[in-house]
């Protein structure tokens, strides 16, 4: 059981690292967003999760790394409340990054409707994960 759910995150962590956005006049990966979010900790950075899409994309790619590295630090813990601990706030921390990638004005700017669409593979990759957690709970 604890091999498929190490798989489990591994594809959550990767799907979610391939989620695609529109940034100014091209697409990137959020992959590519949570490695550029790094240097914005030393920095004198403004941490903000409102107005435009490209205004909050560093403060969402932070959170996305910050899930990653809590679903990955789970995979090492032994004992078992560590482990379901942080999957689970790994899951619910990448949830929160994928809400505000596709919480925005549809109508207007088709970067959102793009961050959900491939964002899918993801959610449906977390609740295999959620499934497998809370399924191993109660074994």
């Amino acid at each position: 059981m604890k091999k498929s759910k190490t798989k489990s995150i591994i594809l959550t962590v990767i799907l979610h690292s391939f989620i695609i956005l529109g940034i100014g006049h091209g697409i990137g990966i959020m992959w590519i967003i949570d490695i550029v979010s790094i240097p914005n900790l030393i920095d004198s950075y403004g941490f903000t999760l409102r107005g435009k899409f490209n205004d909050k994309i560093m403060s969402i790619g932070l959170i996305s790394l910050i899930g990653k590295i809590f679903l990955v630090i789970s995979i090492f813990l032994k004992p078992k409340l560590y482990e379901r601990i942080f999957e689970i706030v790994g899951i619910l921390i990448l949830w929160i990054s994928v809400y505000f990638l596709t919480s925005g004005n549809w109508s207007y700017n088709s970067v959102y409707e793009i961050a959900f669409l491939t964002s899918i593979p993801f959610l449906i990759s977390s609740l295999n994960l959620v499934y497998l957690i809370t399924r191993k709970k109660h074994e």
